[in-house]
Parts: structure tokens; sequence; C-alpha cells
């Protein structure tokens, strides 16, 4: 039982993370809905893409819920206003388990039966450190904001440190010689 447990928390650290895009994915399923209450249609039958001709409407696309294919579908058509995520770091008390809010926020604007609407939708989760590194990474096509880089080292102080441990490592060899 204790190694099925074990195995299960493994299991379950290896998949806490979600990616940009996972984010976005989130974001876009509450703009689909908001889309089918805002226009009384139907969310099975409605299929909305974003007609930007850019590599964020590409992503954007690619991100959105996938849709049953019926024979009638009502369309609906999204063009991107704004598109922004922000990293800021989150005061706390200890520097070495720091954490990070990510906030991704999608301003569209989409047209139904000669009616504009404007949509601002917005969605946040926490990050660690490790899981912050590892999201920087990842290739999107908008640019990422904030202060997530405020609390870390410079390069000098990085390798003034590094040489200072060098030094102090081998007066402590000469002095045991």
């Amino acid at each position: 039982m204790k190694y099925v447990l074990i195995v299960c928390l493994l299991w379950g650290f290896g998949f806490g993370q979600s990616s940009h895009r996972d984010l976005t994915t989130e974001l876009l399923k509450d703009l689909h809905k908001a889309i089918a209450d805002s226009t009384s249609l139907s969310r099975d039958s409605l299929h909305i893409s974003f007609i930007d001709e850019s590599t964020l409407g590409t992503f954007l696309n690619s991100c959105l819920p996938k849709t049953q294919s019926q024979t009638e579908m009502d369309q609906v058509g999204i063009t991107t206003k704004d598109i922004t995520l922000s990293i800021n770091h989150t005061p706390t008390k200890s520097v070495r388990n720091s954490r990070y809010l990510r906030q991704l926020e999608l301003n569209v604007l989409f047209v139904h039966e000669q009616t504009e609407y404007v949509w601002k939708g917005k969605i946040s989760d926490n990050l660690s450190k490790a899981q912050l590194k590892s999201l920087l990474d990842e290739e999107i096509p908008f640019k990422v904001h904030g202060d997530y880089s405020s609390g870390e080292p410079t390069g000098f102080l990085i390798v003034l440190t590094t040489l200072g441990v060098f030094s102090l490592g081998a007066a402590l060899f000469f002095i045991r010689t």
C-alpha cells in the first residue's frame, strides 16, 4: 500500500505543472462559454475561430476547445485586441521557496448578426521557481511581462561568490598540507 501511495504522489508531481498553452486553453474555454451565453447559441453547435492571420491567431486557434463536427454549425469569428501574460513575484517569508503569480489576460472582439461584443477575460495560477524556469523556455507568440527576474542575483554576484568559494577551498587545502 505504501508503494502505491508513493507512485501516485510521484505521478501527480509530474503532471502538476501546466504550460502556457494549457493556461490559454482554459481561458479560451471561458471565452467559448461567454460567446454561447452572449449570442444565445447552443455550445454544441457553436464553432469559434480567430480570424487573425498571424502566428498569434494560429496559436490561439490551436488552443481552442475541439467541437464535434456537425453539418450545421454557427460560425463566429473573433479578432484579438490584446493578450498579456504577466508573471510577478509574490512576497513570501522565505527566499528559497519563492512563489510567482502567472496571469493571462485576453481582450477580444467578436461579431454575431451585426452586433459587436467585447470580451475581456483573465485567468491566473501560482508557480514555484522550478516551474517558472521550465516554463520560460516554452515558445509562445506573445511577450511575458512582470518582475519574475527581480529576485535573481546578478551575474557579477554569482561569479564573485563562486570565486570566493574556490579561494576558501584552496586556502583550506593549503592549510591542511
